[in-house]
């Protein structure tokens, strides 16, 4: 048998799986939400819905103005059910979501 073949055809194999990986990975990130009852999302105050922010706890919150998809961490397109952001490593949060984490998107 030719070694170059068999380099060639190891190569390709190598490139395949990689593709395959990354696509498995992507998608399986794309799946994962934040929900209330994560530890650490609940540590930071988040909410699926900014209306159900708990004034009393976080007086500077504001629902008309605050909420993820305001958010410079938040990467989601708008009119999409859900978004990544990079406070939550990438995960998917709702749009209309908050945590104390908020970072106003810059005018």
């Amino acid at each position: 048998m030719n070694p170059n073949e068999n380099r060639r055809s190891f190569v390709l194999k190598v490139i395949a799986g990689a593709g395959v990986m990354a696509a498995a990975a992507q998608a399986g990130a794309e799946e994962e939400k934040v929900t209330e009852a994560d530890p650490y999302a609940k540590s930071m105050g988040f909410k699926l819905d900014t209306k159900n922010v708990d004034a009393a706890r976080y007086p500077r919150h504001d629902a008309a103005t605050q909420q993820c998809s305001k958010c410079q961490l938040y990467s989601g397109k708008p009119g999409d059910a859900w978004g990544p952001c990079s406070f939550y490593g990438g995960r998917f949060v709702s749009p209309n979501g908050w945590c104390r984490n908020f970072k106003a998107l810059k005018a």
